[in-house]
């Protein structure tokens, strides 16, 4: 799954549209649908989106059990 992908299936849990989203982070709509459609986003861009929606990322052990709730991104 791409890191995009992972953060709209996050968008879909909290129930968070692309526009609150941006309301939360302060940008532009044009912005956050640029982020949203690249084929990759930044680690920093990625925790910011993330982060405002009560998320993290964390690195673990591929042999880890994935938690509950958890994305895992190629």
């Amino acid at each position: 799954m791409k890191i995009t992908e992972a953060i709209k299936n996050v968008m879909e849990r909290k129930g968070v549209t692309q526009a609150a989203l941006c309301s939360r982070l302060g940008v532009k709509q044009q912005t956050m649908s640029m982020r949203m459609t690249q084929e990759n986003v930044s680690i920093g861009k990625a925790n910011e989106m993330l982060r405002a929606m009560d998320y993290k990322i964390v690195i673990m052990p591929r042999e880890a059990r994935m938690p509950e709730g958890g994305y895992e991104v190629e």
